[in-house]
This record gives structure tokens, sequence and C-alpha cells, in this order.
């Protein structure tokens, strides 16, 4: 399980060094891959395993529906296979990069199954419009 927030920086190259916290898990539950894509203004990073189990649930989706068809298109459109090197980075290719904004400082945040990465500016103001009342209300809502 991913939890956590880590502020790191992107090289002129593209790469990004995983949190050794987030390498540690990948270490004990999956392998040293990583599939990543778009999102939100944001990429999202996974486990090879997890992005497994989500396109095992994927498939049954209706592959006909618009709503099904664009999500398609966009999020598998932009996912790529993604190698941890020995020094625990990842490169991130450029059209990601420039999707999510990604020019030095970022942001990783663990959420349970995968990784979001943040341009910071942007983690910053999303998370300044989070109030202690829409978590009450969301932890209400799931009876926790």
């Amino acid at each position: 399980m991913f939890r956590g927030r880590f502020e790191h920086s992107i090289d002129s190259k593209g790469r990004l060094s995983i949190p050794s916290r987030f390498r540690e898990t990948l270490a004990e539950r999956y392998d040293a891959r990583l599939v990543v894509t778009a999102y939100d203004n944001l990429l999202l990073a996974y486990p090879f395993a997890e992005w497994q189990r989500l396109e095992d649930k994927v498939r049954e989706l209706a592959e006909f529906k618009k709503d099904t068809r664009s999500f398609l298109r966009f999020f598998y459109s932009s996912a790529v296979d993604c190698a941890i090197d020995k020094l625990g980075r990842v490169l991130i290719p450029p059209t990601l990069r420039e999707y999510a904004r990604l020019e030095k400082d970022v942001v990783l945040i663990g959420t349970l199954r995968n990784i979001e990465i943040w341009n910071k500016a942007d983690w910053e103001k999303a998370r300044s419009g989070v109030s202690v009342e829409e978590i009450a209300s969301t932890l209400d809502r799931l009876n926790i």
C-alpha cells in the first residue's frame, strides 16, 4: 500500500526519484515496473500488478459505450511502461511531463494502490481547496 506525501525534483532528462518508502513497497509486493498514465492534470503510476487488476475490471466495461470509449482513448493512449532504474528513478516521457506540467518540483502522493505525481504548485492549490468538512462528509458517507 502506498501512503504518504513526498517532495522531489525531476532532473533535466525527465528522471524522477521514487521515494524510498514507495520503493520498499514495490520491492516487497511488486516488481520494479510502473505503468504511468495521464489523469486530471497529474500522472498516475501503477505497479504493473495493480495495472493488470485495473485492466481486468476495464475489460468488463461495454466497450462501445461512448463514455467507455472516451475513457479508453484518453487513459490507455497515454499509458507508458516505465522501469525503475538501479538508482530508484523512473524516466517520465516528455509527453506526460508536458501534460502534468512537471518541470522541476513535484509531489508524489501515495493513494493506496497507486502513486499520484503532481506539479508542486498544482498540488498546493488542490490541497488548499479541500476542507475538513468535505473530508468528514466523505468519511461519514463511507461509514467510517
